[in-house]
């Protein structure tokens, strides 16, 4: 059974409907077959049937007419008349013999036997045929009997077909269905391992290895599947390798022209003149937004990595953080953040921290007056919610906004880097969460949802 169910799809079912379809085939073969032969048995014994009721009807003709032949020749003596009622006579035996033998075992022909004895022949006296007529009309209803009973044994053995067909139908068909449901439950039960582990690549479950069984197709798949697996952790630590590395070799020659453009601004080297002071403004300007720029490329770096999990802490920590991290944004608007938090419950503390951030800057620059975080607990996961009341966000492009540098067309004039969403994307990945848009009449909403961990 088990080399049976390592074959491929295709052979798999072509072996259930081997299985299943094949004894159906044959009994509905069998049956329009022994149906065919019953039909033109019934049609048969019909014609024989018609054929005797014939032959009988002669018989008794012929006998009466014998009679009243041989009336008529004990009065004229003649010759000729005797040699005719002779010949037939031997016409006649002849009729009553082809009865006998196509009704053999009848009650008729034992009847017959007994009340018209062999030794009746063309010299016999008239009376004598006279009785015979008696006898031929008193057994019509017998011999009638016996014809029918030829007719009704054929219905019966038609009707024991009829019931050995339903019979077999009874029993191969659920076993057809046991079969079919069987097979596609088992073929949906490989796919669904297909659906499983593609989904878990594709959220970058890397560590977890992609084993399917099943048929020889899908363990072939699951082997490329892993192998892409390992791919794709290579290349993630090695791009996550990249930034570190990048970033932190950007922020020494970023820290040099820093301190340069404000060394130049402060005048200790000498007056700048006013388009040396916008040249100067510009390279502030360009210098913040690079080291932003890079601050998030680090934020992206960690979400990304597993260590990011180790550390829990408690709510009301990370909101006072979060709200420190943006007290400068917050002064230079009028929009209020409300937090509604579970002040005792214990996160992970780096991913929800770059997830918190991430989403109240954004919900910062979008909102009109104010911002709500709501934090809870249900039913053992952990529900964050971020509102704001501003102009919300395009539905086409709600799913992209979550790829790296990808910026929505209301957000083309901010000097974000649009990495936000990305950091969030990847912190939801590491808690083995989602994110989501909620639909909300004005304003944009979005909930991550994550489960939360037990205390260790």
């Amino acid at each position: 059974m088990k080399k049976i169910f390592s074959q491929s799809l295709q052979k798999q079912a072509l072996i259930a409907m081997f299985i299943g379809v094949l004894p159906i085939l044959t009994l509905t073969l069998w049956y329009a077959q022994a149906l065919s032969k019953n039909q033109q048995k019934t049609q048969d014994i019909y014609n024989k049937n018609q054929k005797l009721i014939l032959e009988y009807n002669f018989v008794k003709a012929d006998i009466s007419a014998l009679e009243k032949a041989l009336q008529n020749n004990q009065l004229l003596q003649s010759e000729t008349l005797q040699e005719s009622i002779e010949q037939k006579w031997q016409n006649t035996k002849k009729r009553i013999q082809l009865l006998k033998i196509n009704l053999p075992d009848s009650l008729f022909v034992a009847k017959w036997r007994q009340f018209a004895p062999d030794e009746i022949n063309a010299t016999s006296k008239a009376e004598e045929f006279q009785q015979l007529v008696k006898v031929l009309n008193q057994f019509e209803e017998s011999f009638q009997q016996t014809l029918n009973k030829r007719l009704s044994d054929q219905e019966s053995h038609f009707v024991q077909l009829q019931t050995w067909f339903m019979f077999g139908l009874v029993i191969l068909l659920p076993t057809l269905i046991v079969i079919s449901i069987f097979l596609i439950n088992r073929i949906c039960q490989q796919l669904n391992q297909v659906e499983s582990a593609v989904s878990e690549v594709g959220k970058g479950n890397f560590d977890k290895s992609v084993e399917l069984s099943g048929s020889h197709e899908l363990q072939q798949l699951g082997d490329r599947l892993n192998w892409l697996r390992l791919e794709l952790k290579r290349i993630q630590q090695q791009k996550e390798t990249f930034l570190r590395h990048v970033t932190h070799e950007l922020k020494t020659p970023l820290a040099s022209l820093n301190e340069g453009s404000s060394l130049l601004n402060s005048g200790l080297l000498g007056d700048v003149n006013p388009k040396q002071q916008r040249i100067l403004i510009i390279m502030e300007n360009s210098v913040a937004k690079l080291g932003s720029l890079i601050d998030d490329l680090l934020s992206y770096s960690a979400a990304s990595h597993p260590d990011s999990l180790h550390h829990d802490a408690e709510m009301n920590l990370i909101q006072e953080e979060v709200s420190k991290h943006l007290s400068d944004k917050l002064g230079k608007t009028d929009v209020i953040v409300n937090w509604q938090n579970h002040d005792e419950l214990k996160v992970p503390y780096l991913p929800c921290k770059l997830v918190l951030t991430q989403l109240v800057s954004n919900a910062i620059d979008h909102a009109k007056s104010n911002v709500t975080i709501s934090i809870e607990e249900q039913n053992g996961d952990v529900l964050l919610i971020v509102r704001d009341d501003g102009d919300g966000i395009d539905v086409n492009e709600a799913d992209s906004l979550f790829q790296p540098f990808v910026r929505g067309e209301k957000n083309k004039n901010n000097n974000g880097s649009g990495l936000g969403l990305a950091i969030v994307s990847e912190c939801v990945k590491q808690l083995k969460g989602d994110v989501k848009w909620l639909s909300v009449e004005s304003g944009a909403s979005i909930q991550v949802a994550f489960p939360k961990r037990d205390p260790k």
